[in-house]
């Protein structure tokens, strides 16, 4: 039996050399789906790239961590006008320090920049999962049950590891919290998900993977399911290291970029999904 795999690169438009390197995967037919950030300076760019490549499916990713929001929207925001970052984030909703209605609001604006710039999102997901988050979820969830009926469920597997060491505490301590979140979501939402959500990036000790990898991933878990593959195929490019030229990690960022430009080579490489085992689809083709 063929499976189902969606593959969905994450942050098209945050800059010109992430978008090319989606497209590079798409073309190479080893990407079937990404998420538009909607208020990064290269989101109009990206969009032309995706009207040049129809077939790709292309979903709202979702932004409170990233940039500045596109709402008035001042509990999500720092005295400078810029989104919290996402530590800050889950700190002020644990205080209850965010708005509920912010949030709701900056969604449905997100939304209707996506739909004026020509999208109609297949399905939405988030920067750096911020909608897993119940406090995030809830204000989100009437929109998404009137305007779009698709939705990114992370929920990390439990995997039987050969490298234990590719976990840290806290890392496994986050998943665990995923799959409680994730189960609570699908039950609320009621609409389309993947079943499964796989990812290298979800080792966080790991700094190497091979195109095999990305083969076990895919073939792994019951043959009747959707996966989604989370992957984030940037290419490399000087605007990135601009972008976060002040970061307060340049360590562990610099680290995520060189997995990053990894996955690039090997999506834009030989293929690495073998179309007799497995159907690349996109949200859209749920249901």
């Amino acid at each position: 039996m063929v499976r189902r795999l969606i593959v969905n690169a994450d942050d098209f438009g945050l800059t010109t050399s992430v978008s090319e390197g989606v497209i590079a995967a798409f073309q190479n037919k080893q990407v079937s789906s990404t998420t538009l950030l909607v208020n990064t300076p290269g989101t109009e760019e990206a969009v032309g790239l995706a009207e040049q490549n129809p077939g790709l499916g292309v979903g709202l990713h979702f932004n409170l961590t990233e940039g500045r929001p596109l709402t008035s929207a001042e509990s999500l925001t720092d005295e400078n006008g810029q989104f919290w970052s996402r530590g800050q984030l889950l700190r002020k909703l644990l205080t209850r320090a965010v708005s509920p209605a912010d949030i709701t609001s900056e969604f449905i604006a997100q939304l209707d920049r996506a739909e004026d710039l020509g999208i109609t999102p297949t399905h939405i997901d988030s920067h750096q999962h911020v909608h897993m988050t119940p406090a995030v979820f809830a204000p989100m969830f009437p929109v998404l049950r009137d305007r779009v009926r698709r939705l990114r469920l992370v929920m990390p597997p439990r995997m039987r590891l050969t490298r234990l060491s590719d976990f840290t505490p806290s890392a496994s301590f986050k998943n665990r919290v995923l799959r409680r979140s994730a189960a609570q979501i699908r039950k609320a939402f009621g609409g389309l998900t993947n079943d499964r959500f796989v990812s290298l990036h979800l080792l966080p000790r790991r700094t190497t993977w091979t195109a095999d990898e990305y083969r076990s991933l895919a073939l792994s878990g019951p043959t009747n399911s959707v996966t989604e593959m989370m992957v984030h195929p940037y290419a490399p490019g000087n605007d990135l290291a601009s972008l976060y030229r002040h970061h307060p990690n340049q360590t562990a960022h610099n680290e995520f970029l060189t997995k990053c430009h990894l996955e690039h080579q090997i999506l834009t490489g030989s293929p690495v999904f073998d179309p007799t085992k497995i159907q690349l689809i996109s949200f859209d083709q749920l249901g």
